[in-house]
């Protein structure tokens, strides 16, 4: 099983199921599947090939979770990256990643633009720019035939680099096998299920938030409620609107949501796991969680 089968095989059991919730766009299961399958076709139109590394550069928007499913299905290797990243950094990882085409997203531009200058196919959202393919065009004119992923439990999928705090970013390759087995279990332990509705606030670039809570929620067909950035008005207000039963989140996510001075207002009873990672959270901070924890069922 891989990551594009996974996909394809909610689009079998439940076509019309809610799976995303980007802003005011609500998408279905079947949906996704087609622009994932023409975005593909599109950049294999341009050469992407199997093996090749496709950098994805963008925040938590539905743009995103396509790319990455495409890529995967072309037997490519995704290489997210984090969006709050200096020009600099970038540059290292394309270069030494050995990039075969870079995807960005409008709102992050001005950060990239110079990349057409690279020996790179590169795309963004919006309209095209000097070196820069539309990404929406791309989908528009793509083949519609359907495209199945081929790839094995143990072929190369997806390339992730360390923060380089220490030094250079590292990259760090993971197997089908590895990502789904992460997946897998923490949709069991979690209980995610097809009425699961998880928020992605922190950056899908990262493991945890993209293979431990994205990966899984399309595993069981839940809907993948997303936030570009985080703000606690934002988060309050995404768990009251949308219902959201999941969440994964930094610590600080947490205290200062807890700390919000309307707090009391949002219902939160639909949330059945908050879950926080990446950094250790102080004991004498655990009373702010549970204040949050007391609104919830």
């Amino acid at each position: 099983m891989n990551g594009s089968e996974v996909l394809a095989m909610q689009v079998r059991r439940h076509p019309q199921h809610e799976a995303i919730v980007s802003g005011s766009n609500r998408i279905t299961y079947e949906e996704w599947d087609k622009t994932v399958n023409q975005l593909a076709n599109g950049l294999a139109s341009l050469g992407v090939d199997k093996g090749d590394k496709v950098i994805l550069h963008m925040p938590n928007t539905e743009e995103f979770l396509n790319v990455y499913y495409a890529v995967q299905r072309l037997d490519a290797i995704i290489v997210p990256i984090n969006a709050k990243l200096v020009y600099d950094e970038i540059q290292y990882i394309v270069e030494h990643s050995d990039a075969k085409a870079f995807l960005t997203h409008d709102l992050l531009f001005s950060q990239v633009m110079s990349l057409a200058e690279f020996d790179l196919i590169c795309l963004k959202t919006g309209e095209a720019a000097a070196g820069w393919r539309s990404m929406e065009h791309v989908i528009q004119n793509a083949d519609l035939t359907p495209r199945v992923s081929t790839s094995k439990e143990d072929d190369e999928v997806a390339l992730l680099y360390t923060s380089g705090t220490t030094g250079k970013q590292k990259g760090v390759l993971f197997t089908n096998r590895n990502i789904q087995t992460v997946a897998t279990m923490m949709a069991i332990e979690m209980k995610m299920d097809l009425q699961s509705r998880v928020l992605h606030m922190m950056p899908l670039s990262h493991s945890a938030p993209l293979h431990l809570f994205m990966l899984s929620a399309t595993y069981v067909g839940a809907t993948h409620v997303l936030a570009p950035t985080f703000t606690p008005d934002l988060l309050l207000d995404l768990v009251a609107r949308e219902h959201v039963t999941h969440f994964f989140g930094a610590p600080v996510a947490y205290l200062l949501t807890a700390k919000h001075p309307n707090i009391q207002d949002y219902d939160l009873s639909s949330m059945t796991y908050w879950v926080y990672g990446g950094a250790p959270l102080d004991y004498k901070y655990l009373h702010y969680i549970h204040h949050i924890k007391y609104l919830c069922r």
